[in-house]
């Protein structure tokens, strides 16, 4: 039918975390970090970052890798997960990264 008006659909969201504008990467990343030992302690986990346009997602994710205080979601979460691997190696494990031993 054309002309005829739908109910608009009402969806409820909830959010886990809401950071303020002030919030440091380092402060975002202390709340995520145990999300990225659960992806070391093999669950599926997603870490999505949500916003408009220009709110900053794409810093937040990348960050700035010269300063350690501006360092993004990625590099914090590969280094969580290098200093894991190295953890294993001390504790007698093999990491392979790309089919060769480490």
């Amino acid at each position: 039918m054309t002309g005829v008006k739908r109910a608009a659909t009402k969806y409820d969201f909830q959010f886990d975390k809401v950071f303020q504008p002030s919030s440091t990467q380092e402060i975002v990343f202390e709340e995520i970090s145990q999300l990225v030992q659960s992806a070391l302690d093999g669950y599926n986990v997603c870490i999505f970052a949500y916003g408009q346009t220009g709110s900053g997602k794409t810093y937040t994710m990348e960050g700035n890798i010269r300063d350690d205080h501006k360092k993004g979601m990625i590099s914090r979460a590969l280094e969580q997960v290098f200093h894991s691997a190295n953890g294993l190696l001390d504790k007698g494990w093999q990491v392979n990264w790309s089919g060769q031993k480490c």
